[in-house]
């Protein structure tokens, strides 16, 4: 299916249709019979049932905001009192000759395939596929199921996350792990499959560059609007691994902060019950946490400090 683990959607809400959906019906009937094998019999025809699908297509996956779709999503969204439109296929066929329409598997095979390992488990290629494609080009009707991106969307959302990194704290650095920038992306990316193919066109402008890094995946991205990214270098592995620390000595210091509370509560409780030895061990074991949070104060802001250097270097650098 084109969407996997999602429901289809259902038909366009009238208000997204023309008018003559529902008041023409010798109008609809035409726009629903297919397409003449040939667009000369009556190239006048023609072309206004193609403009007419075109514009729907496009405006749906726009409407939609979904970089995703197949002819059979498309089918049931332009439902008419029980009837589906038989040229679409024709329809996608020429969107996919104007490129305003790319088949997924092309799009991953435009990809280089050293920047396409990270992402094995979420996309299932068939090199036969590819393989066909490339031979028979777009001049092949979709099937069904297969998923094409609305190419035009896919830049445009690209640029939404590029642009949201840029804006966010993640930016303060030039690399983050792959999941926070999922977490980042969530409300404009809907499901998993959609971030990686925004993730996929970034690389393929040369603006991101992911590296797994014990087990989990780093991104990089490019620093400043209309620059490229770098590969990725011993630098940018020990800088996440320093931010690594920070994060982990953050989390430390507050669970600690939590621990002495607690045990500063605990020394009232027992104060207040009367048991004074009870309430001096609290004391004591309250001291020993505040400084060992001290310790760890003193290398966070080592790593900080480390890590400010280090950024302020390459913006020195790319100004």
């Amino acid at each position: 299916m084109c969407s996997p683990g999602e429901a289809p959607p259902g038909p366009a809400p009238a208000g997204d249709l023309p008018p003559e959906w529902e008041t023409d019906d010798e109008r609809m009937a035409f726009l629903f019979s297919a397409f003449k094998q040939s667009r000369e019999v009556n190239s006048t025809e023609w072309d206004s049932k193609m403009a007419f699908w075109v514009g729907l297509v496009l405006a749906r996956g726009r409407r939609r905001g979904a970089v995703r779709t197949c002819l059979r999503e498309l089918q049931n969204g332009f439902e008419r009192r029980g009837s589906v439109p038989l040229g679409l296929g024709t329809v996608l066929r020429e969107l996919l000759r104007r490129g305003k329409l790319q088949r997924e598997s092309d799009f991953m095979a435009s990809v280089d395939s050293s920047w396409i390992s990270w992402g094995v488990g979420v996309f299932i290629l068939k090199p036969l596929k590819w393989t066909l494609s490339s031979v028979l080009g777009d001049s092949k009707i979709p099937e069904e199921d297969e998923v094409l991106i609305y190419v035009e969307l896919l830049q445009e959302k690209a640029e939404e996350v590029y642009r949201l990194y840029q804006n966010s704290a993640l930016s303060s650095h030039p690399v983050v792990a792959l999941s926070e920038l999922r977490s980042l992306c969530a409300g404009l990316c809907p499901d998993e499959r959609t971030f990686y193919l925004l993730l996929l066109q970034l690389q393929k402008e040369k603006r991101v560059t992911i590296l797994e890094q014990n087990g989990e995946k780093i991104v990089k991205f490019a620093r400043g609007l209309h620059a490229k990214v770098s590969p990725m270098n011993d630098v940018d592995i020990g800088v996440y691994q320093l931010m690594q620390s920070e994060q982990l000595l953050s989390q430390k210091v507050e669970s600690l902060s939590q621990e002495a509370e607690k045990c500063k509560e605990d020394a009232r409780s027992a104060c207040r019950a009367g048991k004074k030895q009870l309430a001096l061990r609290c004391l004591k074991a309250k001291r020993r946490t505040e400084r060992r949070i001290e310790e760890l104060h003193s290398k966070l802001d080592a790593v900080q400090g480390i890590l400010d250097r280090i950024y302020a270097s390459q913006t020195d650098q790319m100004v």
